[in-house]
């Protein structure tokens, strides 16, 4: 039987308090989930980032300090009264949560868990650096991040007791300005101090000077040095966090695009990877398993791309709104089996974002598609699902926006632009979902 998970950003979940968080509404989401019957619960990245962005950590290791439950705050007695927000379907990133971290804080009595936990290299070093960036004690970061942790450690624990699984996603760089730079500069292409290429894409269709990420490019002569050991490091830790793990930007791997600093896409061109070496020196270790892996190998990837991934036997992905034949009426992507689907992901448009993009012709086309699979709703969305369930890939995974019936109002992020409306979107309650997700089988 396939396996079926939701996609659903922590910043996401309905919080009286801006932002989506591990507290109460994330254990109910967990309720949701197992009630149904469903898997897995996918997320995207939730470390400590730069701006609001994701996959711009500035720490692989520390998390994201928005995530902190006030209520779950209140619940150890370090807070006493909060002050509600207005509940709306957007994120509001400001500082609101900090006059209660800093309450907490100085509440706070260290015990021996705590000390067991400061004594974390990695956690040490982030909160030395935002210190130094924010003019507060090293203290109140290590503080920040040892409740980050405990309440990660309730609410995964509760996941796995209601049989749901948590898919974490890693994204492939920092940020510039981080933690990781700043306490391993030799795993960067640097000259002098000073950065010398920007991860990015090539010119396409879509973008005619190509993306430029803001985010530094691997020193690969200096990583084989030491036989992948930052890197390695990172995937053993994102697997001790999460049951399974998207990689993102699989393709970096083999061959990843760099940018001279200050030029665009244009100029920029692949250099080789990591590699065979790299996962030869990852999978050494009894506690890596291949099937807690799920690459992302969207996009341009080439004949070698395709190979290191049948090589290791990786689950990959693939999305219902690109490998759709309309004119043919068929799936082009749907031999294998070793995938996981989805209808569009946190970069894609809505089901229903996608289906307005389509003339009249075409959505006709999608549905006699959807007939010839039998799958029959009047709802597109329900019917793309439908599809996802019946297709041979062995995860299905469907974001809340697509169970919902949600136009691109509600889409999470369109690549390559800036805007508020990007990573900023949320559910106000779970009482439609409740009813909707119902369809999902």
């Amino acid at each position: 039987m396939k396996e079926r998970g939701i996609l659903l950003p922590i910043f996401s979940l309905p919080s009286k308090y801006g932002i989506g968080d591990f507290g109460n509404e994330a254990f109910e989401f967990i309720d949701i989930l197992s009630e149904n019957g469903i898997k897995y619960w996918e997320l995207l990245p939730i470390n400590a980032c730069s701006n609001g962005l994701p996959y711009s950590p500035i720490s692989y290791y520390a998390l994201n300090e928005e995530y902190i439950s006030l209520d779950k705050l209140k619940e150890y007695g370090l807070i006493n009264r909060i002050e509600k927000r207005e509940n709306t379907d957007r994120v509001i990133y400001d500082n609101f949560k900090e006059k209660y971290y800093k309450k907490a804080f100085k509440k706070f009595k260290k015990d021996e868990k705590y000390q067991r936990f400061i004594k974390n290299e990695n956690i040490n070093q982030y909160a030395e650096y935002m210190s130094e960036k924010k003019q507060e004690s090293k203290e109140y970061y290590l503080f920040l991040q040892y409740i980050l942790y405990k309440q990660w450690s309730e609410l995964k624990k509760y996941a796995n007791s209601k049989n749901v699984e948590i898919i974490g996603d890693m994204p492939v760089y920092p940020a510039f300005d981080s933690a990781e730079t700043k306490n391993n500069p030799k795993y960067f292409e640097m000259k002098d101090g000073k950065f010398t290429f920007e991860a990015g894409t090539p010119p396409d269709y879509f973008n005619n000077d190509g993306q430029k990420w803001g985010s530094p490019v691997y020193n690969i002569e200096n990583i084989k040095k030491s036989k992948y050991k930052y890197l390695v490091n990172r995937f053993k830790y994102y697997l001790k966090l999460f049951d399974k793990v998207r990689v993102d930007y699989f393709r970096g791997y083999d061959s990843f695009f760099k940018i001279p600093i200050g030029k665009s896409g244009r100029e920029g061109f692949y250099v080789d990877g990591v590699g065979y070496g790299f996962f030869d020196e990852l999978f050494k270790y009894k506690t890596m398993k291949i099937e807690n892996l799920i690459i992302e190998d969207l996009g341009d990837i080439r004949e070698e791309t395709v190979r290191l991934r049948e090589h290791y036997g990786f689950t990959r992905q693939k999305i219902l709104q690109f490998s759709l034949d309309l004119d043919n009426l068929w799936d082009r992507d749907n031999e294998a089996e070793n995938v996981l689907v989805f209808p569009g992901n946190h970069d894609c448009s809505t089901i229903y974002g996608w289906y307005k993009t389509l003339d009249d012709e075409h959505k006709e086309k999608l549905k006699e598609f959807l007939r010839r699979n039998e799958c029959y709703d009047i709802n597109v969305n329900i019917g793309i699902m439908q599809y996802s369930m019946k297709c041979r890939a062995k995860i299905a995974i469907i974001t809340v926006q697509d169970i919902l019936g949600l136009d691109d109002s509600a889409r999470i992020n369109v690549p390559g632009t800036e805007s508020k409306n990007n990573w900023s979107w949320k559910l106000i309650d779970f009482e439609e979902f409740k009813q909707r997700v119902k369809d999902f089988k």
